[in-house]
């Protein structure tokens, strides 16, 4: 695999499990940007009145409308946090980092050397880590 981190004189080092989080969680943008447009969809069809909105289940009470705005507000606070790390990459790796964590278009393709994506990529991912509070 050729997304691990530079280790020479980085303060932007993260342990592994925690840089891998950070990876992954850029890499699912995409689907988290298509839940959040469902659920903020579906959400419209629920109405508060709607007895169908509270339900029992084993003998306890559950909100359908709350529950549905509760993971929206999850959803939409993950996608700020991972879009906000992009602001901390100078604005000409921006796209290039978007279109290699994205879409896998190969660091050779976008310009720059290869160590100079991988710089700024780590710089992404240790903000996405500390957005997302993995650390």
């Amino acid at each position: 695999m050729n997304d691990y981190q530079l280790k020479k004189g980085n303060s932007y080092l993260l342990p592994q499990t925690v840089y891998r989080q950070a990876l992954y969680a850029v890499k699912d943008l995409t689907r988290l940007k298509r839940k959040l447009l469902y659920l903020e969809y579906d959400i419209a069809g629920i109405m508060p009145s709607d007895p169908s909105s509270i339900m029992s289940r084993g003998g306890s009470i559950s909100d359908i409308t709350g529950n549905r705005a509760s993971e929206i507000t999850l959803t939409e606070s993950r996608i700020r946090a991972i879009e906000s790390a992009f602001n901390e990459v100078p604005d000409k790796y921006r796209n290039g980092l978007r279109d290699k964590l994205l879409s896998d278009v190969p660091a050779s393709k976008l310009g720059y050397s290869v160590n100079t994506w991988k710089k700024w990529q780590q710089v992404l991912l240790y903000h996405v880590a500390v957005n997302l509070k993995l650390l």
